[in-house]
């Protein structure tokens, strides 16, 4: 009987030793705000809509501040240099974190990663939604 609660001790300190890290690491839910640090939800009209060329249809609404946004926790002068912050985001859509890129882009890795995973090699998603 001994040796069956050890065993049970040992599986739930297993257990939780490996779920609760994910539990705590988890991001807590954010309030995107303008650039007047006005949080967005509250600007919304359901009214006031875009309809894209696919037909998909948003509520229109003010761009979202990374600075007012994530500042308000976090370092912005150090997240900023983060790849997805940095994408496209030079004077004429270049990537300026993807300096692995411009250096290889001719070998047969580059081509493979370009096809495999070109969502994070694109400059093209900034300001995307």
């Amino acid at each position: 009987m001994k040796r069956k609660r050890t065993l049970s001790a040992v599986l739930w300190f297993v257990f939780f030793a490996i779920s609760l890290p994910a539990i705590s690491f988890g991001h807590p839910p954010v309030t995107l705000l303008d650039q007047n640090g006005t949080p967005i939800k509250d600007q919304l009209d359901p009214t006031d809509t875009i309809t894209t060329a696919s037909g998909t249809v948003y509520m229109r609404g003010p761009a979202y501040s990374p600075k007012k946004t994530c500042g308000a926790c976090h370092d912005y002068n150090e997240i900023t240099k983060a790849f997805h912050f940095r994408e496209g985001a030079g004077p004429n859509g270049e990537n300026l974190s993807d300096h692995w890129s411009d250096e290889h882009n001719d070998g047969t890795l580059y081509k493979y990663l370009a096809n495999a995973y070109g969502h994070l090699l694109s400059p093209g998603q900034f300001g995307a939604w």
